[in-house]
């Protein structure tokens, strides 16, 4: 692979730990993750968590305007699939590929409108998603259980869910992810590579027809368990790079 590195970029309220095993899948490769501003064990300021927001954190992360010849590999989950999107966007001669897991464009209504409780609360902004977001270590405890009987495997990526704030949370479903442009894609097709599952119910499954598009069948939004499967196309994709 030469000087290319495989950057892992995560999604909403996760953290790095989310790519734990699938970055084992890609011993002898150069790779990189880290939590995001706002996520995880990185700083949460108190900003709007919108585009710029990231993206200038990402250009100080991985030095993306300096003058070198470090070439990236991007795969991005959700939240991290629309950032990896921007970044080529903004930086083509960097990236050599990217993948996009989870890509979350659907509009407002469609997106929130088959998830679950929390989530909506979550894109309402109601009183009681921040006073949740306040109680995160009494939350933590009572699910801590839950997390040890049956999902003890991904338990560092589980107990990430609840390094972020009201703020970074809100802020960025309303100031990035709801304002995302999808037409975008269409302007970087020989770079991208979507990674679905098939019921996965934030991703347009019909939409990514239009792009070079690998669906795993009992995959949903989450790529839980199914890492192997990831790393394979991943590499086959970028194995003459």
């Amino acid at each position: 692979m030469g000087k290319v590195k495989i950057i892992f970029l995560h999604g909403l309220v996760g953290s790095k730990d989310y790519f734990e095993y699938l970055e084992k899948e890609f011993s002898g490769y150069q790779t990189i993750s880290f939590d995001l501003i706002g996520f995880g064990d990185e700083a949460k300021p108190k900003i709007n968590y919108a585009l710029d927001d990231f993206m200038k954190f990402l250009d100080l992360k991985l030095q993306l305007s300096q003058d070198n010849d470090v070439q990236y590999v991007l795969v991005g989950h959700s939240l991290g699939a629309l950032l990896a999107k921007e970044v080529v966007k903004k930086y083509p001669q960097k990236i050599t590929k990217v993948f996009l897991l989870g890509y979350p464009f659907l509009d407002k209504d469609r997106l929130f409108g088959n998830r679950g409780f929390f989530d909506k609360f979550y894109v309402n902004g109601t009183w009681w998603t921040k006073v949740m977001c306040e109680m995160r270590t009494i939350f933590k405890i009572l699910f801590l259980p839950f997390i040890f009987l049956f999902g003890y495997k991904y338990r560092k990526s589980y107990l990430g869910y609840f390094k972020h704030t009201y703020q970074s949370a809100y802020g960025t479903i309303h100031n990035t992810i709801l304002k995302d442009n999808k037409e975008d894609l269409f302007k970087l097709s020989d770079e991208i590579v979507f990674i679905n599952g098939k019921k996965d119910r934030s991703a347009d499954l019909e939409f990514a027809k239009k792009f070079k598009q690998y669906l795993i069948e009992s995959m949903g939004h989450f790529i839980f368990n199914h890492e192997s499967e990831i790393a394979k196309i991943i590499k086959d994709e970028i194995s003459s790079i």
